[in-house]
């Protein structure tokens, strides 16, 4: 389990911005915030663990994509993240750093594993070693990252594998009502491009009946879902019962936006082996108001197989949310993201059931918790 992720100038991120997670984290701000670029950050650092680094910035466009823009010198991008681990816990950062908009270079990295009564550690300086353990030491460079390398290791697999476990879903309902061509890849597709794959292949008992009952509950008509072979495409296709007719089956192009949706959440969030850490972007967009507490049931329940990240800005959605479980996500004057818990003042207003988060929302926005520094 991650427990906290500081990032620094990653896209709109500035300096050492802390987002601390639970089981579940919502992430709330208004558009332009940089809501989307908070959850990028753990993508970018499980892409990195699973197609190493270059893979990484090639899926984000590019390290002038993923460092925040600068008038001047490139700032250094930096990640540190804390993690939880069933034996004990570890601590991961890397930085990078570039004299142009366009280079970078691997500056520092190093990881801590305390697991029981034993430590493990790997060091690494501008593609040097520095600390290691002997036996663990293979060649590298500051183009690479050093944990993708030795994490096939007992010692580090742990990490390794809470680190790259990750998966951000912003799902598209076109791409799902579109046949789709098999693919072997889980998990499933960020925008959904596997899903009549993903559904093909797990096991039925582990999906279908879940799935149904949140389609009946936007619905009551569904009666069945299958996935059908068209050619050489896959096409997930639901069964409607008629009181008149025959029950009849429809493709699932011929279903509503707001319900193909709800479909392909509800699949991420059921998908055996569990994601680790699963990323919901905006889960309320196409979605009628009234299916909000439908898919905040299913938020709840998947956060105790896998840790849940939801972005949104939806009221509706935040009626049915802990306080304690909000991040405010917020613009500065100077254009950087930061984050932060709910202000103390709102969070009262809240508890004391005075207000619903979304009344506070609606009526004059979610406010950060401010910090100050130390008096001399």
């Amino acid at each position: 389990m991650i427990t906290a992720l500081t990032v620094s100038n990653f896209r709109s991120l500035g300096e050492n911005v802390t987002l601390r997670l639970g089981r579940l984290t919502v992430l709330v701000g208004q558009n332009g915030s940089g809501k989307s670029n908070v959850i990028n950050a753990l993508r970018f650092v499980a892409d990195a663990m699973q197609m190493g680094l270059s893979g990484a910035l090639t899926q984000h466009n590019g390290i002038a994509a993923v460092r925040r823009w600068s008038r001047g010198h490139p700032y250094n991008v930096a990640f540190d993240l804390s993690l939880a681990l069933a034996d004990g816990h570890a601590r991961y950062s890397f930085e990078l750093v570039g004299d142009s908009a366009q280079e970078y270079r691997v500056k520092s990295e190093r990881a801590d594993i305390l697991s029981g009564t034993a430590r493990f550690s790997i060091r690494v300086e501008r593609g040097t070693w520095a600390e290691g353990p002997e036996n663990l030491r293979p060649p590298i460079d500051d183009r690479n990252l050093a944990l993708p390398l030795v994490g096939g290791d007992v010692r580090f697999r742990p990490l390794l594998e809470g680190l790259r476990g990750v998966a951000v879903y912003s799902i598209f309902p076109d791409t799902l009502g579109t046949p789709q061509a098999y693919s072997p890849a889980r998990p499933m597709d960020r925008h959904g491009r596997n899903w009549a794959s993903v559904l093909r292949d797990q096991p039925e008992e582990t999906w279908k009946a879940e799935l149904l009952a949140a389609m009946r509950k936007l619905s009551g008509d569904f009666e069945d879902v299958m996935i059908q072979p068209a050619a050489n495409l896959l096409v997930v296709r639901f069964r409607h019962a008629s009181p008149e007719r025959k029950p009849k089956w429809f493709d699932a192009g011929q279903e509503s936006d707001g319900t193909l949706r709800v479909a392909g959440i509800v699949t991420a969030l059921l998908q055996e082996p569990p994601v680790p850490v699963i990323g919901i972007e905006e889960p309320e967009l196409t979605v009628h108001p009234g299916a909000i507490g439908l898919l905040y049931d299913h938020l709840v329940q998947a956060s105790k197989r896998s840790q849940v990240v939801v972005t949104t800005h939806s009221p509706d959605l935040l009626d049915l949310v802990s306080e304690d479980d909000v991040r405010v996500v917020a613009r500065v004057v100077d254009g950087c993201t930061t984050v932060a818990p709910l202000a103390h003042a709102q969070r009262d207003a809240v508890r004391s059931r005075l207000m619903t988060l979304g009344d506070v929302l609606r009526t004059e926005g979610l406010q950060q918790e401010m910090s100050f520094p130390p008096q001399d």
